[in-house]
């Protein structure tokens, strides 16, 4: 079959910035000629859409976990944000788990007292996913680098705490480390905005997990973006 790509990108991408992703994404999905275009190149979708994701902290396939955290960043950004940015950060969200079939395993967890399903590394894998497809989305080189970036960083709230927990990998939430983090993002762009779209990026995963869970991480990012704001602000007035 032959494929009307710029036809297929735009539709797309109107799915993507919607109001209802899922509905309207499942509703092209069932269609032959959407389908068979995006597992052409992204066969992914397919592998996600079959991986159940046996954790507490999931109530979604994988599938459907990566549609409605696109909804919720949706809702986060409209009215907020240009149109391209919220495309950008639309197709983030969309690629931020589409490498956990590769990385699946199973773990016994302490927390939960039984084994659940682990994706450790799927940040890297949805990363290298996204590069190889960018070009399919017709997404310029520019961008691309920035998106991956986003989409290789989007659990970075994952191991900061607010108070230290005796775990050597976590990291206590401080303004000392956003300002770290902030400039290592720098070498993307600006990298105090790009630290703000992180946080929105979090919010949106979380606000498609298990809401009963998911508290105490929505606390932690909502403190990070009190210190990402300020340096916003900061800049903003040093730059009039």
């Amino acid at each position: 079959m032959v494929f009307d790509n710029e036809k297929m990108c735009k539709l797309f991408d109107e799915i993507l910035i919607s109001d209802d992703v899922a509905l309207n994404f499942y509703n092209c999905y069932l269609k032959p000629e959407f389908r068979k275009w995006i597992n052409s190149f992204l066969p992914e979708v397919e592998d996600c859409r079959r991986q159940e994701q046996d954790n507490p902290w999931h109530v979604y396939n994988c599938l459907d976990h990566i549609l409605h955290s696109v909804e919720e960043i949706n809702k986060l950004t409209k009215g907020k944000y240009s149109l391209e940015t919220r495309r950008e950060l639309a197709i983030t969200m969309f690629f931020h788990d589409l490498g956990k079939p590769k990385c699946h395993t199973k773990r016994y967890s302490e927390a939960f007292g039984r084994e659940v399903d682990s994706f450790r590394g799927h940040n890297l894998e949805s990363e290298k996913i996204f590069h190889r497809v960018a070009d399919n989305l017709q997404i310029d080189k520019t961008k691309e680098k920035i998106i991956g970036a986003l989409i290789k960083e989007h659990d970075i709230f994952s191991s900061i705490t607010i108070k230290d927990d005796g775990n050597k990998y976590h990291k206590v939430l401080s303004k000392e480390l956003i300002d770290e983090m902030v400039n290592e993002f720098n070498k993307y762009g600006n990298g105090a905005v790009l630290m703000k779209y992180l946080i929105l990026i979090a919010k949106a995963d979380n606000l498609a997990q298990n809401p009963k869970l998911t508290r105490g991480p929505l606390t932690l990012i909502n403190k990070a973006e009190s210190y990402i704001d300020k340096i916003i602000m900061q800049t903003e007035r040093n730059s009039k």
